[in-house]
């Protein structure tokens, strides 16, 4: 007699069931999808995907050291660390310069600590005129906003320091992902 326990999907009295070796590869399939969208989501959560760049150039005695986002995702918080050094004491003021290709990547823009003027020249790149403590020969300055919506793989940038005299260019990617 057949019960439950050790009835066969052949002894099935429905014409639309069929054998379970013939979805075999189906379920293990499903099952592989799963476990790779699982470990995406795993990755996600434990910040896989927030991946931090940086870039450094010096020229005359000045460094400058960028650290950015290297991926960055719509609506999400970015900040630039801008680390300026000098063999001798920085001049009172420098200049920050930041092309308009990435500025548009902000979002709620706010420089830290506060520049003392800020302007946009005729290619849309602005400049940020920031105040060095007296007598400093280091000083850290922090971009920081919301990435935008606007949608483009990949988001270039340059930054331009002028401390005096010397001038330090430090060119940058971040990625976009959806």
């Amino acid at each position: 007699m057949v019960n439950i326990h050790n009835a066969k999907v052949s002894d099935s009295t429905l014409e639309d069931v069929i054998n379970e070796d013939a979805h075999r590869t189906r379920r293990l399939i499903g099952r592989a999808i799963i476990i790779f969208v699982a470990a995406i989501v795993l990755a996600a959560a434990f910040g896989a995907f927030d991946i931090e760049s940086s870039a450094e150039r010096s020229q005359d005695g000045l460094h400058v050291q960028l650290r950015h986002p290297g991926v960055a995702r719509a609506g999400n918080e970015i900040e630039l660390e801008i680390l300026v050094e000098s063999d001798t004491p920085l001049t009172e003021t420098f200049t920050l310069r930041l092309t308009d290709d990435y500025l548009l990547f902000f979002e709620d823009l706010a420089v830290f600590p506060d520049p003392e003027s800020q302007s946009a020249d005729e290619t849309g790149a602005v400049e940020f005129e920031v105040a060095a403590q007296p007598d400093a020969t280091r000083m850290l300055v922090r971009v920081t906003g919301r990435a935008s919506d606007r949608w483009d793989l990949r988001t270039s940038g340059n930054l331009r320091v002028e401390v005096g005299a010397s001038t330090v260019d430090v060119p940058f990617t971040t990625w976009r992902v959806p």
